[in-house]
């Protein structure tokens, strides 16, 4: 089961710092059964993240794990552990939400081909080394794809998240231009620290759509407490 994770600081110094971060309490309830202090910390897990915006780069970014003893009664998923999972990124895919949604947005608004798009995200977004080592056309629908999916799951919920337009009526290009500007400009503060654009919005949706109470969706990406 996985659970989004507000860290404080961008994944370079996660990663850099990881071996001072606190381990989170989470005595007062597990987030799998609800049983007071039943969930044990179990180490970690490495997985490859990648940012082109920031240049950063790791085959081995560290995410918490932690076990459920079933001391309670209130089972959320069959999943024996969950993992913390850093808020920016998105389960099974190793870049992270703000690149994914700024690279659709800039073919979305500038009605570039995706061939095109490529060529101005390598310009515009990315520190890293050829862009094609991590994006191709199949690549850029898949994230299409991915953020429409969103868009259904966001409509379909009670959750207005400062948005008072619903926009079922709209043709999927108009639909994907409407929340990519929404999302764009949403912003939250989080223990005193304040994120903005798609980690803020899909945070946001995250807790007030349950949180691990009800084993809430990611808006973006299918955790694996969801996957068959």
């Amino acid at each position: 089961m996985q659970i989004p994770y507000h860290i404080p600081d961008n994944l370079q110094d996660y990663y850099d710092n990881f071996e001072k971060y606190s381990i989170p309490d989470f005595s007062d309830k597990c987030p799998i059964c609800g049983g007071v202090n039943c969930a044990i910390y179990h180490g970690y897990y490495t997985r490859t993240a990648i940012c082109p915006i920031t240049g950063f780069s790791a085959l081995d970014l560290p995410v918490l794990r932690f076990l459920c003893s079933r001391k309670g009664n209130d089972l959320v998923c069959t999943h024996i552990t969950f993992s913390l999972l850093p808020f920016m990124l998105v389960p099974y895919r190793q870049l992270p939400l703000k690149f994914m949604v700024l690279a659709v947005w800039l073919r979305v608004s500038q009605h570039l081909s995706l061939t095109k798009a490529l060529d101005v995200i390598e310009n515009e977004l990315n520190h890293l080394g050829d862009v094609a080592v991590f994006i191709n056309t199949s690549t850029m629908m898949s994230w299409e794809q991915m953020i429409l999916e969103a868009v259904s799951l966001f409509l379909s919920s009670d959750i207005d998240l400062a948005c008072s337009v619903k926009c079922g009526q709209l043709q999927d290009s108009e639909c994907l231009t409407w929340f990519l500007e929404l999302i764009n400009d949403h912003e939250i503060q989080i223990d005193n620290h304040r994120i903005r654009g798609p980690d803020a919005f899909s945070w946001d949706f995250y807790q007030q759509s349950g949180g691990t109470d009800q084993c809430a969706h990611f808006l973006f990406g299918l955790a694996s407490q969801h996957r068959l």
